[in-house]
């Protein structure tokens, strides 16, 4: 079930953090943080009750695979939403996670969402093409 689902945003730009987190609750769901760091994004994965995950790769030049390996841990799904072009830095072991490329289309995000808490596997890191803008949240 996607309404009312709690998820983790972990985003070390702010105004993309607030903009990921109003796009969460206008699906209806509960954002958590939004996470700015690594050391942040740590400690929401590990004690946060959440139901999924958006997190961005690189955290301020650290990148986000801990908190991948806390989240497969317990059994939380995540997606990557990154500007990375080149996606060979993920490790083998979350290459299955969703990915969008920033910046997001709000639809795509949705179903990856959706997808994701729905426990479909979206495949692959397959590359959004998307080049729409981000939406124009108050």
């Amino acid at each position: 079930m996607v309404a009312g689902s709690k998820i983790l945003v972990v985003e070390d730009n702010y105004l993309l953090a607030e903009v990921v987190c109003d796009f969460v609750i206008d699906c209806g769901m509960q954002p958590v943080g939004p996470a700015s760091g690594l050391e942040t994004g740590l400690v929401y994965a590990r004690q946060a009750s959440i139901d999924g995950a958006i997190l961005d790769v690189n955290l301020d030049d650290r990148f986000c695979f801990p908190i991948c390996a806390v989240l497969t841990e317990r059994k939380i799904p995540f997606a990557f939403l990154t500007g990375y072009s080149q996606l060979s830095i993920v490790p083998q072991a979350y290459r299955s996670a969703p990915l969008v490329a920033k910046p997001f289309d709000p639809d795509e995000l949705r179903g990856v969402i959706e997808g994701m808490l729905g426990g479909r596997p979206d495949g692959p890191l397959a590359r959004a093409t998307s080049t729409a803008k981000l939406p124009a949240y108050s």
